[in-house]
């Protein structure tokens, strides 16, 4: 594979305040093999890296192990063979460096925005955290996410896109150093998709790793890295996306 070189994050949407720069998190897998009960081995002798404050997409047909792969990276599931690294630790239990965004919303439907997020907030934030601490974070994901002008409207009201930025700013309120995210662009259409993938490089340029499950091929170009799975959960390919068809031997991603 060639030298993986990562993309130059475009600025921050008009009237948007950049994000906070952090330190992102590196992640080495390595003969990473997974058996899940019932369903097998899903995935087998998986190695991989992925660069701190950049954006992996995994991808791969359905049944492929992508969510299996993205939760043993995050390190919710422990490896039947191989390691995951952490900056070169393993990983210990999820903390506050550390945000997950499942595909089902998690938020509470009939709150409005700013209240769901104070509560998140109260969760995990360090305990004791003043209360203008709590309120200054909510107010700091509104803005940097585009979600201030929201604020007082009940999640089940939002958007689609609206509720998924929403998932993504109830993790960034503790600025964790990485970010997991399953299917974050189902359900979009082609342009909100598009402007949400926008909003996560946002977090890359500021230092955040994200990584990302996907069925959308228009998702692919915009990543820094690629990472495909073959049927059985083997890895076809990981690397830049421009050298994926080349890889295959095909000019266009759907024959991938």
């Amino acid at each position: 594979m060639r030298p993986h070189t990562s993309a130059a994050s475009p600025p921050p949407a008009p009237g948007q305040p950049p994000l906070p720069g952090q330190a992102g998190l590196r992640i080495a897998a390595r003969r990473v093999t997974q058996q899940v009960k019932g369903a097998g081995r899903v995935l087998h002798d998986v190695s991989l890296d992925v660069a701190p404050g950049s954006l992996t997409v995994i991808a791969g047909s359905s049944g492929a192990g992508k969510t299996v792969l993205l939760t043993t990276l995050a390190g919710l599931n422990t490896p039947s063979a191989g390691t995951v690294r952490h900056d070169g630790a393993q990983p210990g239990a999820p903390g506050r460096e550390f945000g997950f965004v499942p595909q089902e919303d998690v938020l509470h439907l009939e709150l409005p925005l700013r209240d769901t997020l104070g509560y998140a907030a109260g969760l995990r934030m360090e305990p004791g955290t003043s209360a203008d601490a709590v309120d200054a974070a909510v107010r700091r994901v509104l803005a940097s996410l585009g979600l201030a002008h929201r604020a007082r409207t009940r999640v089940r009201d939002l958007s689609g896109g609206e509720r998924k930025r929403a998932g993504i700013a109830a993790e960034m309120l503790t600025r964790p150093r990485v970010l997991f995210l399953d299917e974050p662009t189902s359900g979009l259409d082609p342009v909100t998709g598009a402007e949400l993938l926008h909003t996560l490089r946002q977090l890359t340029g500021a230092g955040t790793t994200v990584v990302l499950t996907t069925h959308a091929l228009a998702d692919l170009p915009r990543a820094d890295r690629v990472v495909f799975l073959a049927p059985g959960g083997e890895l076809a390919y990981a690397g830049e996306p421009g050298a994926l068809c080349p890889a295959f031997g095909v000019t266009a991603l759907e024959e991938v």
